[in-house]
């Protein structure tokens, strides 16, 4: 009973990191998406600013208009190529928590596993201790019948 007791301990204690690794697993999650949106809205924004700047090079537009567009696009260029480097941690990280969580779940379907076959293991051990019981019984009491 002891063993049993020491392994759900342990089982208890792995869903805790369970649990644990799931809340990080989810910020992590949060964490891509808020990156990728803003890399998304940056990429959008890029597209319509484009769109200008290949209309005013169509139609009559100043310089100092394309110029503007044009050092404008490559700012936008920039912070693209930022906001990238940091989606990619954010995804790194994401596939780190995802794995973490991963082996976690492993774990606690090991322990359980285990704590099952250890109350199966019981359970045949008590119910083999009462049939050899009742066969004793069975057999004194077969014997006493006999003497008479």
């Amino acid at each position: 009973m002891a063993e049993i007791h020491a392994f759900q301990k342990i089982l208890s204690h792995q869903e805790r990191l369970k649990k644990n690794a799931q809340m990080e697993y989810k910020q992590s999650v949060d964490q891509f998406e808020t990156v990728a949106t803003t890399l998304y809205q940056l990429l959008r924004k890029k597209e319509e600013v484009q769109a200008q700047y290949n209309y005013y090079l169509e139609s009559t537009g100043t310089v100092t208009t394309l110029a503007t567009h044009h050092a404008y696009i490559d700012g936008i260029k920039s912070k693209i190529k930022h906001i990238q480097a940091q989606v990619d941690q954010a995804r790194t990280q994401m596939e780190l928590k995802q794995d973490n969580l991963t082996a976690a779940h492993v774990e606690v379907k090991k322990i359980e596993k285990i704590v099952e076959t250890k109350q199966l293991n019981k359970k045949n051990s008590i119910l083999y201790k009462e049939s050899k019981q009742l066969d004793e019984t069975s057999m004194r009491q077969f014997l006493k019948n006999e003497i008479r």
